[in-house]
């Protein structure tokens, strides 16, 4: 079944916005070995995004809430259509999470660093 390939699409990104923090929450409970439940921040997500490569899907003008959404929509897509699976995201964020994950300044940061390769991966198996 093909899913809708419009990455504006608002019922993917709140899809996606539950994926994304399921996976993120996971990634992190495995990191601070101990259960966790966290939201991934717009702003991580819109970094992640940039840093991936992929400012080419991201609309002119387009805040950071905005940038928010066409990530959760596009990590939604990607599920969706088979191309990462939960644990796989999981392991790649685990892999990439630093200890500044705890730190409340560089939190935002850290997670759109670690978000990143899981947009790379993405990117290349979706061809953007």
């Amino acid at each position: 079944m093909r899913y809708c390939r419009d990455f504006t699409d608002r019922g993917l990104a709140k899809f996606g916005d539950s994926l994304v923090n399921f996976v993120f929450s996971l990634a992190l409970s495995t990191y601070l070995n101990r259960p966790t439940g966290e939201r991934v921040p717009n702003a991580s997500l819109a970094m992640a995004l940039e840093l991936a490569g992929l400012r080419g899907i991201i609309p002119p003008r387009t805040d950071k809430h905005g940038k928010g959404d066409i990530a959760e929509a596009l990590f939604a897509y990607a599920w969706l259509e088979g191309r990462i699976t939960v644990e796989e995201a999981v392991a790649i964020l685990r892999e990439n999470l630093t200890e500044d994950v705890t730190h409340f300044s560089k939190k935002k940061e850290a997670v759109g660093r670690a978000f990143a390769e899981v947009y790379r991966v993405i990117k290349e198996r979706l061809g953007l």
